[in-house]
């Protein structure tokens, strides 16, 4: 009994009395319209009778409680469209009965996907991030691999780190005979859970998610960002004068405000935070204007919010191995500026400029398959035009960026700022000491490259901040900062 508790709850799925359990095979199904029965089995302990209750209208689940297998049969296509959301999603309450009369219930649920069905990384076209775009469907991935294609070893099960909304990525399983993970996506709903349509389709929700791979130490050995966005990021470039294809929004954000006085879409604009050389996010802001710094919130797998935790660097926390163990966590350097630091903050305790490359994209590169973190030159080509430096305060402040040009187009960039290496909150204001009186200054841009100083010791980014004194108006191309700095990245085409 004790050992078939313990994978119970390795499942989720046994009492917290110990007195009987029960762990389902499968606790998602996916059909086409009309598709063949589904049969899972199950294992139960001490558990006198299984039967199904409650099952949604049009849908069939059979439980033989002497077979321990559950049966689901899908609906018919019944081609209305009203019709067709009304029973897409089914499910069905397993009223479990154990042998000494306790009674428990457990939830199978049930998603037609018709055509709907991707696999994120068909030809070998591995990364760190993937993008979802459609409702409705059913999502996998080969998660035996890392973010370069390389065999990853032991991996015995994947789990949803944290998500942006509670039902984004619904169902994260993990097929241990494909070494496959997958996710459902479903579509937008009213309060009322009233499928939401527009022109008559079926609406995305937009958000981000991380999942990660365990091995059967509980350790995770790899993580994955996945970046829910309708907006066609990789289809939708600009091509600058240098030729270089740049993303037309921020690596996990969902909108380009383009300098609308928008609440809606400069919040929409904000991307993800990284820190130099690894590949896992941090959180966006909640509000458009950074206000208090603090974070939007998100759900993990226990639908509790997540938090962004901090760890300060050492020699065994400032390591490649423990970042990639702890892709939630931030390792700050606050000991940098201290009467012993060195000042230059960096997350690794042993200095690594090859983590990110301007030659190639590297394992640890944040961005989609085709794309990459831009190398230290790829924004020369861009300027700061007189009319953007000279314009009115009241007006610029409201835009939160500015327009760069290349001579040829501009390309908005938002003032993002940047999560600090000294406690890892988001900051997007600058306080001059050079400018009386002294007071907060929006909008810093920041914005990684995957460049190095000469020196080693710092990475360069793209940076610039907004002033009520035009004429100290701030731009440079590649501007040193230490790498514990989380910042926005500008995705730019492998070519």
């Amino acid at each position: 009994m004790l050992v078939a508790c313990l994978v119970a709850l390795a499942m989720g799925a046994c009492k917290e009395d110990d007195s009987h359990s029960v762990t389902f095979e499968k606790r998602a199904y996916y059909f086409k319209w009309g598709g063949e029965p589904q049969s899972a089995e199950y294992v139960s302990v001490n558990v006198a009778s299984i039967t199904a209750k409650s099952v949604t209208e049009g849908w069939t689940c059979v439980v033989d409680h002497a077979a321990r297998k559950v049966t689901v049969t899908p609906p018919k296509d019944p081609v209305d469209e009203a019709q067709r959301d009304k029973v897409r999603n089914g499910s069905a309450v397993m009223n479990v009965i154990a042998e000494n009369g306790e009674a428990s219930k457990y939830t199978l649920n049930f998603y037609i996907v018709g055509d709907q069905s991707f696999h994120l990384n068909p030809n070998g076209e591995y990364a760190n991030c993937y993008i979802v775009s459609e409702p409705t469907a059913l999502y996998s991935l080969d998660v035996s691999a890392n973010g370069a294609g390389e065999k990853l070893s032991d991996v015995a099960d994947v789990k949803l780190l944290w998500q942006s909304n509670s039902a984004l990525l619904q169902h994260v399983d993990y097929d241990d005979d494909l070494q496959t993970a997958s996710f459902f996506i479903d579509c937008k709903k009213d309060d009322k859970g009233n499928v939401v349509l527009e022109n008559g389709k079926h609406v995305l929700v937009e958000g981000n998610a991380v999942i990660a791979a365990y091995d059967s130490k509980g350790e995770i050995v790899w993580s994955w960002h996945i970046w829910v966005v309708s907006k066609d990021v990789c289809g939708e470039y600009d091509t600058y004068a240098n030729g270089r294809k740049f993303m037309q929004v921020n690596l996990g954000a969902f909108d380009n405000s383009n300098g609308a006085n928008d609440n809606a879409k400069i919040h929409a604009s904000y991307g993800l935070y990284y820190q130099w050389g690894r590949k896992d996010p941090f959180l966006r802001p909640k509000a458009y204007n950074c206000a208090d710094g603090s974070d939007e919130t998100v759900f993990n797998a226990s639908n509790s919010a997540e938090y962004v935790k901090t760890e300060e660097t050492s020699e065994t926390v400032g390591t490649i191995e423990y970042a990639v163990k702890h892709p939630t966590t931030m390792i700050i350097n606050p000991a940098c500026v201290g009467e012993k630091g060195d000042g230059i903050g960096d997350w690794l305790h042993n200095p690594n400029s090859n983590l990110w490359s301007n030659a190639k994209k590297s394992v640890y590169d944040p961005c989609p398959y085709g794309w990459r973190v831009p190398a230290k030159t790829d924004f020369d080509v861009l300027s700061l035009t007189a009319e953007e430096d000279g314009m009115d305060i009241d007006v610029a402040r409201k835009r939160f960026g500015w327009s760069l040009s290349d001579g040829q187009n501009s390309y908005f960039y938002l003032g993002g700022g940047f999560r600090s290496y000294f406690d890892g909150v988001i900051a997007n204001m600058n306080y001059k000491t050079d400018v009386f009186p002294s007071t907060p200054e929006p909008w810093e841009g920041y914005y990684w490259t995957s460049g190095t100083t000469s020196d080693g010791k710092y990475a360069t980014c793209m940076y610039f901040d907004l002033t009520t004194t035009r004429t100290i108006n701030k731009f440079n191309l590649n501007y040193p900062s230490r790498r514990a700095n989380a910042m926005q990245v500008r995705c730019v085409k492998v070519e």
